[in-house]
């Protein structure tokens, strides 16, 4: 206008018009930023979400309401009546998005926030009752004793899991239901797929069921994801994944996850196996390796080959100090078989690590650990709250009884691992199997695990 020589101000509605754009565009820029690199910083970008939405239904009504305003007829609604119209349709809107959550609603979540991380309780059970039914579609080769197998998920179905979780099969082998808990090795950014890396176990009869027999059309039921071994980007800034044999499984989805999303964290992995023969994921690590500036691959192997120039032997302190640059700073992750998690736990803290800061998650069987011996004859079970009394075999489980006799208690991984099924003992002892579903606070609270739980006498459960 200065050029063309026009000295007239602009109107009011146009320099407030010209103000909203500008603005507008600065909060679009950092609410993609935002959303790309905080996504767990809801309530920033709840905020950002309305100013933007307010800013721009703004922007059009201004220019709409002074249209009609303007060329509104004497005799028909006053401009005063069309502005309390339009702002009672604003202020109902508004209502919409800001309303509070009924009290059903916040009670649910309040019961949810309460929940310890490490032992899921009933309402989280209740929030993921549903079966899945998936369908293998492809069979490949990993190693010389494990196989990949990738399941499409259903359409119908959502899969929502987190990078480290697991889900639980029911498979049907010879007419027999056999659960076995496996982890997830592909992305939680692959909603139309699930993998998983079963390792072929001597005598094993569902890891040799799916390493030799299953082909592709095989359908499976699967519950599920399991699991607080979780890597959190919006917590876990600097993380040491530490992994032995078929342990790398879900230590794969989370780097798998980092690099989908290009998540900006220093990761190193400290990979424990046999020869180079057993690497699972080899070609994929190497890759990785090379397309990840953050990332760092360390191989350990216990029976190298005599051209082998790496660490080699069992891990030591000395190799945990000499990778990881102050230890005490990061987040560990470790998953492999119990004895193995045990000695990398003792090195750890004897490093000065915070227990608090080491994640873990068994792979294989527990090890076997002095228990009390099973009484030899039937027990009394007795479930308080469904008001029965049954007797429990020595040879069952606390959750079989529970089956047997209609008592619903939730489940998960039926090992000891996801603590969906946690329930109060009010009287009596058993014996379990493995503990690593409770956290300490359910443990002192009178907490078992049924699915792993046998008695030694009889027992009443709050059930």
């Amino acid at each position: 206008m200065r050029a063309k020589g026009d000295t007239d101000e602009l109107p009011l509605r146009i320099l407030l018009h010209m103000s909203l754009a500008l603005i507008l565009a600065p909060l679009l820029v950092v609410k993609v930023l935002v959303a790309r690199h905080q996504p767990g910083s809801r309530g920033l970008l709840f905020a950002l979400g309305i100013t933007i939405f307010t800013l721009s239904s703004s922007l059009v009504t201004m220019n709409i309401a002074s249209f009609l305003l303007r060329n509104a007829k004497s005799d028909a609604v006053s401009p005063v009546t069309s502005t309390i119209f339009v702002l009672v349709v604003f202020a109902a809107i508004g209502t919409l998005f800001l309303r509070r959550p009924s009290a059903d609603v916040s009670s649910v979540i309040k019961d949810a926030n309460a929940l310890s991380r490490d032992g899921l309780s009933k309402v989280a059970a209740a929030q993921n009752p549903n079966v899945i039914s998936l369908r293998l579609s492809r069979v490949g080769l990993q190693t010389h004793d494990s196989k990949i197998l990738r399941f499409v998920v259903p359409r119908s179905e959502r899969l929502s899991a987190r990078p480290g979780q697991f889900l639980t099969f029911q498979w049907t082998i010879d007419g027999k239901e056999v659960f076995r808990s496996y982890s997830i090795s592909s992305s939680p950014t692959q909603t139309g797929y699930v993998e998983i890396i079963p390792k072929r176990v001597p005598n094993g009869y569902v890891s040799v069921f799916l390493n030799d027999r299953t082909l592709p059309g095989l359908t499976v039921k699967a519950r599920g994801p399991y699991g607080q071994f979780c890597f959190d980007e919006t917590k876990h800034r600097r993380v040491v994944l530490i992994a032995a044999g078929s342990g790398i499984t879900p230590i794969m989805s989370m780097l798998r996850y980092i690099d989908d999303l290009c998540i900006s964290v220093d990761v190193t992995l400290i990979y424990c196996v046999r020869t180079q023969a057993d690497v699972v994921f080899k070609t994929e690590l190497t890759d990785l390796q090379s397309r990840l500036k953050t990332f760092r691959y360390i191989q350990v192997l216990s029976q190298p080959d005599p051209d082998w120039r790496g660490l080699s032997g069992r891990l030591t302190r000395e190799v945990i100090k000499h990778e990881i640059e102050n230890p005490a700073s990061a987040t560990f992750f470790l998953c492999g078989p119990a004895l193995f998690m045990d000695h990398t736990r003792q090195l750890l803290e004897n490093l000065q690590v915070d227990q608090s800061t080491i994640l873990q998650e068994s792979v294989g069987c527990a090890p076997n650990r002095p228990q009390a011996a099973v009484v030899a004859g039937p027990t009394q079970l007795e479930f308080a709250r469904s008001g029965i009394t049954c007797n429990l075999s020595p040879d069952d489980t606390v959750l079989e009884g529970a089956e047997m006799n209609a008592v619903s208690i939730p489940y998960g991984c039926r090992q000891g691992n996801c603590g969906t099924c946690a329930t109060r003992l009010l009287s009596g002892n058993v014996r379990m199997e493995r503990e690593e579903g409770l956290s300490e606070d359910l443990r002192v609270q009178g907490y078992i695990l049924p699915c792993v739980s046998r008695a030694l006498g009889d027992i009443r459960l709050d059930a």
